[in-house]
């Protein structure tokens, strides 16, 4: 089975630095403790992190989203990264590219890189093609090393690489974050690929759990939110892991709930523990009818001011946990994004 996942942080964020994910990984704690990986399985997730001994940035930023790769050496990493996505610049372009070596000298592959913007696999006697690309502003570098912002054609050409697979898969990293739904223009994309002979599209970053349609016979996962990340709201703490399996030569896709924990860390769950608007049967009633761009980010605004006022209390419930000498840092970065 294959099996594909959202957003993975080995990193202390911005609001945790000190005591995050990555400080946990720094006392080898496993992220995936929770979880039954059989050596049969094939997973598949985002990588929106930095992993490298080499940064660009001073004092508290040097720590935020970024971690050493000595303390990752328990790690039992997965068989594929995603590496195009607004986080994986933010320590600049050497450390990127000593992110990617790592992760492929560690018998992981990668995908998304400019020069990697498609890789395939072979699982049990078939063989899979996946893309991808990121939609999102990158912030931190003018020349992104990963694949951004692609033209339509640039989509096309690549295709071509992988249409004789068995089975064709686009990851994209798009969206708005903290929204249950797509807006327009993802909904046209994502038909899009499906007729340009994509079998399933598959998309991160809102950091919540969105809804998935089929389209022509064909499944769109709008967004698998987070697998393992650290974020103070409810909504961003319920997931799904898409289960992919071929039984007769037929493919057939299926999914998993998923909470993350007080630790962090994604642990699988049953429906009947999940709160309806967490669940695909509400949220699918979500993506129909699309909305007016302007009406649909009323409502991207609204919950983005929810979550920075939940990060406020997260940020001062927090603050004895904080290093003395970060403190001050914390609230000027705090202010300074205005979250």
């Amino acid at each position: 089975m294959i099996r594909i996942v959202g957003d993975i942080n080995y990193t202390d964020g911005f609001f945790d630095t000190g005591f995050g994910i990555g400080s946990l990984m720094k006392e080898k704690e496993d992220p995936f403790q929770h979880l039954r990986r059989e050596e049969s399985e094939f997973w598949f997730g985002n990588f929106e992190c930095v992993v490298s001994d080499l940064t660009n940035k001073q004092g508290i930023y040097k720590d935020q989203f970024r971690i050493s790769p000595e303390y990752l050496s328990h790690v039992k990493h997965f068989d594929l990264y995603n590496v195009a996505n607004n986080h994986v610049m933010q320590h600049g372009i050497e450390a990127y590219e000593e992110m990617c070596k790592y992760l492929v000298d560690k018998q992981a592959k990668i995908v998304g890189k400019d020069d990697v913007r498609v890789n395939t696999f072979n699982h049990k006697g078939k063989t899979y093609g996946v893309l991808a690309f990121s939609q999102r502003e990158e912030k931190y570098s003018k020349t992104p090393k990963y694949w951004y912002n692609p033209e339509l054609k640039e989509i096309e050409q690549e295709f071509e690489k992988i249409k004789d697979v068995d089975f064709k898969i686009a990851y994209v990293h798009w969206g708005n974050e903290f929204i249950n739904k797509p807006y327009n223009d993802q909904v046209i994309l994502a038909h899009y690929l499906i007729d340009c002979g994509f079998d399933l599209v598959i998309g991160l970053h809102p950091h919540v759990l969105q809804g998935y349609e089929i389209y022509n016979g064909k499944y769109i996962f709008y967004s698998l939110g987070n697998f393992v990340f650290n974020m103070p709201t409810e909504a961003t703490r319920y997931s799904a892991i898409l289960n992919l399996d071929c039984i007769d030569d037929e493919f057939k896709v299926s999914f998993d709930y998923v909470l993350i924990g007080k630790d962090n860390f994604p642990k699988i769950i049953n429906e009947r523990e999940v709160p309806k608007q967490y669940t695909f049967d509400y949220l699918n009633t979500k993506i129909y009818p699309l909305v007016e761009n302007e009406i649909y980010y009323q409502e991207v605004f609204k919950n983005i001011k929810a979550y920075r006022k939940k990060n406020i209390k997260t940020l001062i419930s927090n603050v004895p946990r904080f290093r003395a000498k970060d403190i001050i840092a914390i609230f000027k970065d705090f202010i300074k994004r205005r979250m």
